[in-house]
């Protein structure tokens, strides 16, 4: 049986260090943080006032695609139509916004907690003051957990599945993972898959109340997100999205468009909530299945492994996911991989994070740098002990080869998702 390859012809993204591709690729190099000073977070009480917020004017968008602009929308479905919007066009999939191709491809879209800026900003205001009857029409379909994918599929009338999946920190890339699984096993030649989460102070509420996010940088913002880092005291919570197109190799070829990169492993597991594992841990040991699989799926070994895009965060769990990734690779201290946190510029962008943190990797394979990992100078001691300095950059290393990168994310619920990528042009 003929091995199905599935490759990235298209890549969009609205985060807080780039509104496109071309802005993202030039912080990543430059090194921005996108971290910022949030006044209604001070105005409320917050602990962390900062965030990463996408500075963008959604009116560009509703222009392109028309049906956006109602009365009620959630900024989730601005975001992932920008994303979306770019990932098509890159991958020469759309003219004048009309797609040229088949419309049965599926969409798979991922997001931790999707309208919470409509349910907060709308309807739980007006439900509470009895003017709910003055919601209209529009609230409900932009509150079910399938209208960001829903949407999608609307303005592009699309006639493939429809998905929307949650699995917290890592919903874009078990989005992505289904996208792969889709070509391999459903016979689809496209699937267009990322994730979505906005800003809402009454979402990021829930995690200032858990202490998780940091509170102690909050006159310093761009020192603030600091993965890996002896000071570090909590991650930053960010908005954003981004989508990615996947496309069997053989369909890319035909349509003779550029490929990015490939996708050669993955895996997703859920550590069950023992071992160590909760709600809020990782079960150590499926940290370790969840890596060591991945890699066995691309069929290479563990040293062949250029590059790590990390989940890293900033809080506890880093050391064990650093610990995880050793044991995984079982290699000499000397000869740990080049790994960074694109957290430390973005912020933690939730359900989205897998989806832009695997387009920062394919930017870096492309172009031959690695990205450096910002406000760890204090690397954390434990984090040294296993990784020797050089291996985590302290400044963009430029001129390097990344054939083969790994990027995971591991979320809330005990869940695991990873992801092998192979540079196209290597």
């Amino acid at each position: 049986m003929k091995k199905i390859r599935t490759v990235i012809t298209g890549m969009g993204i609205i985060s807080p260090i780039g509104n496109n591709i071309s802005e993202f690729q030039s912080s990543l190099i430059e090194g921005k943080s996108g971290i910022r000073q949030i006044d209604e977070l001070t105005d409320s009480g917050f602990n962390c006032t900062v965030g990463g917020i996408c500075d963008y004017n959604f009116d560009e968008i509703k222009n392109i695609f028309p049906e956006l602009n109602i009365p009620i929308i959630s900024k989730s479905r601005l975001l992932l139509a920008k994303a979306a919007h770019e990932a098509l066009t890159t991958s020469n999939l759309i003219n004048h916004n009309k797609l040229k191709t088949e419309p049965n491809f599926d969409i798979i879209i991922g997001s931790t907690i999707g309208a919470s800026d409509t349910w907060g900003n709308n309807i739980i205001k007006k439900v509470d003051n009895n003017l709910h009857k003055r919601l209209g029409s529009y609230a409900f379909e932009q509150v079910i957990n399938s209208s960001p994918a829903a949407m999608l599929s609307g303005i592009l009338h699309t006639t493939g599945r429809v998905i929307s999946n949650s699995l917290a920190c890592a919903s874009s890339t078990e989005s992505i993972i289904d996208g792969v699984n889709q070509i391999k096993f459903q016979n689809k030649n496209i699937v267009l898959c990322g994730g979505v989460d906005p800003y809402s102070k009454y979402y990021w509420a829930t995690m200032d109340a858990m202490r998780i996010t940091n509170r102690h940088h909050n006159r310093c913002p761009n020192k603030s997100s600091r993965p890996m880092s002896n000071s570090a005291r909590g991650f930053i919570p960010a908005e954003g999205s981004a989508v990615i197109v996947l496309e069997n190799y053989e369909h890319a070829k035909q349509r003779d468009v550029k490929i990015y990169g490939e996708i050669v492993g993955s895996h997703i597991n859920t550590g069950g909530q023992i071992n160590g594992g909760s709600m809020t841990s990782a079960n150590p040991e499926m940290l370790i299945s969840c890596i060591s699989n991945a890699i066995k799926s691309a069929n290479i070994s563990a040293n062949k492994l250029d590059y790590i895009s990390g989940h890293l965060t900033g809080t506890k769990a880093d050391i064990p996911e650093i610990k995880a990734w050793d044991k995984s690779l079982k290699c000499k201290k000397s000869d740990f991989p080049y790994i960074n946190s694109t957290k430390s510029m973005t912020g933690h962008t939730m359900g989205a994070c897998g989806a832009i943190e695997t387009i920062a990797t394919l930017l870096q394979m492309e172009n031959n740098f690695i990205h450096k990992s910002l406000n760890c100078e204090d690397l954390h001691h434990e984090i040294s002990k296993i990784i020797p300095k050089n291996s985590i950059p302290q400044k963009t290393i430029k001129n390097t080869k990344i054939k083969y990168a790994a990027t995971a994310n591991f979320g809330f619920g005990d869940v695991n998702a990873c992801l092998i990528l192979k540079n196209y042009n290597e």
